[in-house]
């Protein structure tokens, strides 16, 4: 049973909507606002392709494609890295590097090996203001 409708999703995605984004409209990116239909979407295309569909084209949230419209990194803030679907394209059509975006997040992970971690915020103010606040409670 699970294995059937794995199948018709996977068959769905890939005919009636990646194949017609590509080669009907010609997109550059499919957006979505679903967890769970972005990642059948992403995920499915390396399947597609061992069943000679290859129709690969960006999946990505609506957030996700906010953010690199603001100048979020590509990585460390948008974690392209984990999706299956090619960004390069749309990255570079958006003005950003590739290759240097990808390049920095390579040397910051190297950092990060070395126990030089980077945090959006103070870890220690938070829990500091976590503290007074209970106290002044």
């Amino acid at each position: 049973h699970i294995i059937s409708e794995r199948e018709f999703t996977r068959s769905f995605t890939m005919n009636r909507k990646i194949k017609v984004a590509r080669e009907e409209a010609n997109a550059d990116v499919m957006v979505g606002i679903d967890t769970g239909c972005i990642t059948t979407m992403d995920k499915n295309q390396w399947i597609g392709k061992a069943h000679d569909m290859n129709y690969s084209i960006p999946i990505v949230a609506d957030v996700q494609l906010a953010a690199l419209a603001c100048g979020a990194d590509p990585f460390k803030i948008v974690q392209l890295q984990w999706h299956a679907s090619p960004c390069e394209d749309l990255v570079e059509k958006m003005g950003i590097s590739w290759d240097k975006a990808k390049a920095d997040f390579q040397d910051y992970l190297k950092q990060v090996e070395q126990g030089n971690v980077e945090y959006l915020y103070n870890p220690e103010l938070a829990t500091n203001q976590n503290i007074n606040m209970k106290a002044g409670a």
